[in-house]
């Protein structure tokens, strides 16, 4: 009887230790397999947006929702679009949710309200010793839709003749609208008829036929033209460099070099009024590509920076450290604008956004700013785009989804000692956790 018992009893501690390193088994299965979480992401059409798809698909557990469906839909972690038209911002999670517009990146990205930012600024700070008048070409804001003639307007009315004008709008881009004028007297002389005609009359009549002024130019700025451009090989240039506003709250912002867009002929000053003569002088790659001789020759009007050094050294003589003073400038200009603009961003935690950003050089290799834009082109038509642009996409990407993890916050965390985060080529400008600027620093 004592020996069935103590078997039974036996029986039950196997089997209670069995149970035991099962449940052990199940516990040690639960930890060692990882929660995947689905995330969700939004790529609008356009701007070759399977860039940007198909690198978040390439991450595990990230999920591309449907183009034509998810529109308006506001279901998603990370969203990538063209405009801040394709954005509700009124039911953007702040904190939880990722988009690549700032609601009021224009005070940066508009033509003339990077001019006001920077002017208001510079008002309200005496003592500065680097500001736009450093880098901005000399610029007024024309608004033909009133009929008061502002200080700005009275000023360019006071510029000497001699000078050579470029007409841009203030909505447009790539290069759509711009207009050159070499007779300063003609364009002043419209711009004073056009601002005694009432709107109304504007409005039924249209604008002076033939003029320099059109309907699209209705607002626009009257910019100084560069006349020393440095030339490569004969022909006119400009550079395509990146800055990422990585986050507002706290301000982070970086600067990526890009690549360089030189126009398809060589550059002179013959007849710059004449439009079939725009090739020669605006560099500008949606204008370029309209060049009838553009496909036979597109990889030659973009260069990369590599190439760029290596010209300057080999044909202009120009040493090493003239070409790092060179680069130096270049994100110096943009440090001052983030300066000027810090307080002006409306700062909501999850939006970001990445600038195509256009630069000058003239003969003295001083740098000149041209603009700044938002959704900058992603179109790999050439070797030198091919190899440049989906590394600033990918570590954009990278850096902005670091930031945002839900481990990694709060940000200024990691802002505190930046340099572990996935920075890529990305160099920093602005952080305002360090209390540092790049040029606020050298001043």
């Amino acid at each position: 009887m004592q020996q069935m018992q103590r078997g039974r009893k036996l029986k039950k501690s196997q089997s209670s230790k069995k149970i035991r390193a099962q449940t052990e088994d199940i516990k040690k299965k639960s930890l060692n397999k990882k929660t995947i979480f689905v995330r969700q992401f939004y790529v609008g059409p356009g701007n070759n947006g399977k860039l940007i798809a198909n690198y978040l698909s390439q991450i595990q557990g990230w999920k591309q929702l449907d183009q034509d469906i998810s529109k308006t839909n506001n279901d998603f972690y990370l969203k990538w679009v063209q405009t801040n038209s394709e954005i509700q911002f009124q039911l953007f999670k702040d904190g939880q949710q990722i988009i690549n517009h700032l609601p009021n990146h224009m005070i940066l990205t508009s033509k003339q309200l990077i001019i006001q930012t920077m002017k208001e600024y510079e008002r309200s700070k005496q003592q500065l010793q680097f500001n736009s008048t450093h880098f901005f070409p000399e610029t007024y804001r024309i608004d033909l839709t009133s009929e008061q003639l502002s200080q700005e307007e009275d000023q360019f009315l006071r510029t000497d003749n001699s000078a050579i004008w470029i007409i841009k709008p203030t909505y447009f881009n790539c290069g759509r609208g711009i207009k050159l004028c070499s007779n300063a007297k003609k364009l002043k002389q419209e711009f004073q008829k056009l601002k005694q005609i009432s709107n109304q009359i504007k409005a039924q009549k249209g604008f002076i036929q033939n003029g320099i002024f059109t309907n699209n130019l209705r607002k626009c700025i009257v910019q100084r033209y560069i006349e020393n451009p440095l030339l490569l090989e004969g022909r006119k240039f400009d550079i395509r460099c990146y800055v990422l506003i990585a986050t507002t709250r706290p301000l982070f912002v970086l600067f990526q070099h890009g690549y360089l867009r030189l126009s398809v002929d060589k550059y002179n000053v013959e007849d710059m009024d004449d439009e079939k003569n725009r090739y020669k002088h605006l560099t500008n790659a949606a204008i370029q590509k309209k060049h009838p001789s553009f496909n036979q020759s597109k990889e030659s009007t973009i260069w990369s920076m590599q190439q760029l050094e290596q010209y300057l050294k080999d044909k202009k003589n120009v040493t090493q450290e003239k070409i790092d003073a060179l680069y130096l400038q270049m994100k110096k200009i943009f440090a001052h604008i983030i300066r000027c603009s810090a307080d002006k961003f409306e700062k909501r935690m999850g939006t970001f956004e990445l600038m195509g950003c256009d630069i000058m050089i003239d003969t003295n290799l001083k740098v000149y700013l041209i603009e700044m834009n938002t959704n900058p082109a992603l179109f790999l038509d050439t070797t030198t785009q091919a190899a440049v642009i989906p590394p600033v996409i990918h570590q954009t990407l990278d850096l902005v989804i670091q930031l945002n993890e839900e481990r990694n916050k709060p940000i200024e965390k990691n802002l505190q000692n930046y340099n572990k985060l996935k920075l890529g080529n990305w160099e920093v400008i602005h952080n305002e956790v360090t209390n540092f600027n790049l040029v606020a620093q050298q001043n």
